[in-house]
């Protein structure tokens, strides 16, 4: 029933001690209360710390077990005074030797001391007289000081169950825009809470959960149970594919995929190396798919952080089993055949043709090889340094350039091609700006060219 609160007050002193008016061991009478309001709690508010005992509890609702235990549990420093035999002192003493509390025994003269705690703690003595409460509270202020200086890590709790992951099929209970509560069908004291990094590696993640789970709904997963308590994984014991997803699905790339569901959401496609995208219901039904059509796509981007892999269709004629489906329409052929970079991207080129008397050189943009053919740099889009080489005719094929594309748009005499326009980066700029679009005119003779050079000295 006792949990850990969520810190520790470091300037908060406990005192784990007999109440009321007791018989001391030399057979005298003392009154536990006034020794720990005038003498006890004095010398911790001197050092300018904050004394507690559990019936001294500002406020405090709590049973007495519970307040005791909250105090040991929260406190920087314990003090224990074992004076006389008390059930109640001698748990909180356990409890803090179980949590690796930095903890001070102290006891009156005479008093028998657990010997089960001789040797493992040294024990501060004191009598109740003139001279020998300022000796103890001395003494006291030393012990929490020295007791303040270590280091020692506290102990934790955890559930020890004996099983630490449980596959099973849990209902959601209720449902936060980042994370979900769920029970165990088959046992309903095993729960857990499942957050967007438990989702399963090849399911889309939602913005808002609530929006793709319900109450009373189900899900499967597996209970995962480790230091920081029980949550609930449909990931757990899997490897991310993302990475490999990554390297297999670089934009631009073709890819085949196969119609695993078709619904009010989209037309869903399995792509051939793992992972699944989304194409719009126009392009299905302007293709004429089919649940088990096999089409080839487009890759447009890759998003690890949000699993999702965006592409658009580029095949002519979808199939099923191999067989022929029928073709696209002009128009959505148009729209979906060719992926074509954006305006404002940034690329490094290879130069394929230098055309000098047209006043324009061709060049194929890395990671675009299957665009259709090479982007158009005119003489006007680079700087001056590239511009008089290009006069002299000294570009040549090969040479690597740094390139921002202006425009990209399908050509009209061949939609299955696309017309991409460039001007050169100067590299000052592609320096400074990381690859992002600059204001700078492409006229400026501020800017470099490092044309020439290899692939691996450009990189």
């Amino acid at each position: 029933m006792l949990t850990r609160g969520p810190a520790v007050d470091d300037e908060l002193v406990f005192f784990a001690m007999p109440y009321g008016k007791r018989t001391l061991p030399n057979g005298e009478d003392a009154d536990f209360d006034v020794l720990y309001e005038r003498y006890f709690a004095e010398a911790v508010r001197s050092m300018e710390l904050t004394p507690e005992r559990a019936d001294c509890m500002p406020g405090t609702m709590e049973s007495p077990l519970s307040a005791a235990w909250n105090g040991v549990d929260r406190a920087g420093v314990v003090v224990i005074d074992l004076s006389l035999p008390s059930t109640s002192v001698s748990m909180e003493l356990g409890w803090a030797m179980a949590l690796h509390k930095r903890a001070i025994v102290i006891h009156h003269e005479g008093a028998a001391l657990p010997t089960n705690i001789v040797g493992q703690v040294r024990a501060i003595k004191y009598r109740c007289d003139m001279t020998g409460l300022p000796d103890m509270q001395a003494a006291l202020r030393l012990a929490i000081e020295e007791a303040r200086r270590q280091s020692t890590p506290e102990m934790d709790l955890r559930p020890r169950t004996g099983v630490r992951d449980v596959e099973a099929i849990a209902e959601v209970v209720w449902t936060a825009a980042d994370h979900i509560y769920v029970r165990d069908i088959q046992n309903e004291l095993r729960t857990g809470v499942m957050r967007r990094t438990d989702m399963d590696y090849l399911e889309a993640l939602p913005d808002d959960m609530t929006k793709r789970f319900r109450e009373h709904g189900r899900v499967r997963g597996v209970f995962v149970t480790d230091e920081n308590g029980t949550r609930f994984s449909q990931r757990h014991g899997k490897t991310n594919p993302w990475p490999s997803f990554e390297m297999a699905y670089l934009r631009g790339a073709l890819v085949r995929a196969k119609v695993v569901q078709i619904n009010r959401g989209g037309c869903f496609v399995e792509l051939e190396e793992g992972g699944k995208s989304r194409l719009s219901m126009a392009a299905a039904e302007a293709a004429g798919l089919d649940r088990g059509s096999e089409v080839r796509v487009r890759v447009l981007s890759v998003d690890p952080v949000r699993q999702r892999i965006e592409v658009t269709l580029a095949d002519r004629t979808p199939t099923v089993g191999g067989v022929s489906r029928m073709a696209l329409t002009p128009d959505a052929e148009r729209q979906s055949a060719v992926a074509l970079p954006r305006s404002g991207e940034q690329y490094q080129g290879t130069v394929t043709s230098s055309v000098c008397e047209r006043g324009f050189a061709l060049v194929a943009l890395d990671g675009w090889s299957e665009m259709g053919q090479s982007a158009i740099l005119h003489v006007s889009r680079m700087t001056a340094q590239l511009r008089k080489r290009f006069e002299a005719g000294a570009v040549a094929k090969g040479d690597r350039l740094r390139v921002e594309v202006l425009s990209a748009a399908l050509s009209p005499r061949d939609p299955e091609r696309g017309e991409v326009r460039l001007r050169e980066v100067p590299a000052n700029v592609w320096a400074t700006a990381g690859g992002a679009p600059e204001t700078e005119t492409p006229d400026s003779d501020a800017g470099t060219s490092e044309t020439g050079t290899s692939e691996g000295q450009a990189a």
